[in-house]
């Protein structure tokens, strides 16, 4: 039989609920303003791309902007998008959404490649 952690423990008995409204808004209100180390960011990250993290550091190809005609980005967007998420620690999808002004989603899609992908 396997053994199981404390966190696999109360993960496998929190399956399923959900939580209130107010429940969500005082968890909120306790996380507001706590700034989180740079190894809590790259873990973060990781479990964001989870096995795509590996295949992502490496130089980043220009995509033609005629695939995404209605695109606000252009392809040298794109590519710094990329490079600065990957190979800088300190930027997030946050931090990249403000600055590009985009979404989170959008910077989100770029990273994995799930939007301006190589075709």
């Amino acid at each position: 039989m396997k053994k199981t952690s404390k966190g696999e423990k109360i993960s496998a008995a929190m399956k399923g609920r959900k939580l209130t409204e107010e429940h969500k808004e005082k968890l909120s209100k306790a996380k507001l303003g706590k700034a989180r180390a740079e190894s809590t960011k790259e873990k973060i990250k990781k479990t964001l791309l989870g096995q795509k993290i590996d295949t992502l550091k490496q130089d980043h190809p220009l995509i033609l902007k005629t695939h995404n005609s209605r695109s606000h980005l252009t392809a040298e967007n794109v590519k710094e998008i990329r490079d600065l998420y990957t190979n800088a620690k300190s930027n997030s999808i946050r931090k990249l959404a403000k600055e590009f002004n985009v979404s989170r989603h959008t910077i989100h899609s770029i990273v994995t490649y799930r939007t301006w992908n190589q075709l």
